[in-house]
């Protein structure tokens, strides 16, 4: 497999501000804290998660950090 469409398979685009939201939630953080944060709404927060389990493939915060962490996105 070529590395760049392995990169694109292993490492959705997330925007930046998916990234933050994720690095966050690896951290422990809620939804309420997250937008604190980043002085951004909880609905925000919300819709940034939903889009991050989306492209990650999963169906929870939880499974999302796993992921995220084993494909190197983010450490904890």
């Amino acid at each position: 497999m070529g590395a760049k469409l392995w990169q694109r398979i292993s490492n959705p685009e997330l925007s930046e501000r998916e990234l933050e939201v994720l690095r966050l939630m690896a951290q422990g953080m809620g939804n309420q804290e997250i937008g604190t944060a980043l002085s951004i709404g909880e609905s925000t927060v919300k819709s940034h998660v939903n889009r991050i389990l989306s492209k990650l493939g999963v169906s929870d915060g939880t499974q999302a950090v796993i992921t995220a962490v084993k494909r190197g996105i983010v450490s904890l």
